[in-house]
């Protein structure tokens, strides 16, 4: 009883925000560190991006290597979730390094799946890919890409392109939950296993459930447009908003499996 009425009271995303931001306030030491690794991986890239080849070989490596470190202690954040966890989890390197070395393997495998299907679809409509993500946080942009289109044909294949991704999506983050939950790297591609974790969720309750979370990220996202009006706490401000950004998403991950294993308990106690 008490998971499900954790996992009911931050459902609307302005609630998921508040959680998410007192999640990480609470261990304010983790909440620092991994605010530095993030500026770490901005300063590493602008480095890189602004000097020659020869830095551009030192630096992308050094930020790519601290990013896996993060999809590591994201997944140790699905982790802490699922175990009603109320604060930022220790970081363990070991925890952190074999989760983030799993989870970019995964991850990349449905990227590809979702990249080859978003580009076949755009082939097949002869429009530009459609990322929902970087729709939602970047609307009005997308808006003009697809303003000349025939609007018939653009709306069939925005419909078809989200379907698509949030398939793939539901997929992904019941993997990355499997594997955040003691599972083997294998074991989290069980397809048919996934699809029954999904089945006894709800498909529709899924998709409400996905759809706040991106809601969540997109608010976040506008945020970040208008922090330059604060000066010199702007760079501070857009790191804060990058972390929450961060967690929201693995605390959601861990917090729709949470649900899945309290429904599949309570199931096993119905037979019973």
């Amino acid at each position: 009883m008490i998971g499900s009425k954790i996992i009911i009271e931050d459902k609307m995303p302005l609630k998921r925000l508040k959680y998410t931001f007192d999640y990480c306030r609470a261990n304010p030491i983790g909440f620092l560190i991994i605010l530095i690794l993030i500026g770490s991986i901005n300063l590493m890239n602008s480095y890189a991006d602004a000097h020659t080849i020869k830095y551009k070989l030192i630096f992308y490596p050094m930020a790519f290597l601290v990013t896996l470190f993060m999809y590591g202690y994201g997944l140790a954040i699905t982790k802490d979730t699922i175990r009603n966890g109320e604060k930022l989890p220790i970081i363990k390197l070991k925890q952190c390094t074999v989760f983030g070395i799993k989870a970019s393997i995964m991850i990349t495998i449905y990227s590809l799946i979702e990249g080859f299907l978003l580009y076949d679809l755009s082939t097949r409509f002869h429009l530009p890919e459609f990322h929902l993500r970087f729709a939602l946080s970047h609307l009005i942009e997308t808006l003009k890409l697809y303003y000349w289109h025939n609007p018939v044909s653009t709306i069939e294949f925005i419909i078809v392109s989200i379907m698509v991704t949030y398939i793939v999506a539901f997929f992904m983050e019941i993997s990355l939950a499997r594997l955040a939950d003691g599972g083997r790297l294998l074991g989290a591609f069980n397809l048919l296993s996934i699809k029954r974790c999904i089945d006894t969720i709800g498909w529709r309750h899924y998709t409400a459930d996905y759809t706040k979370i991106l809601l969540s990220i997109a608010i976040l996202a506008y945020l970040q447009f208008g922090i330059d009006l604060f000066g010199f706490f702007s760079e501070i401000l857009d790191l804060i908003i990058g972390l929450l950004i961060f967690t929201i998403e693995f605390i959601g991950i861990g917090k729709i499996y949470q649900e899945y294993k309290i429904k599949k308990v309570k199931r096993v106690i119905e037979i019973d």
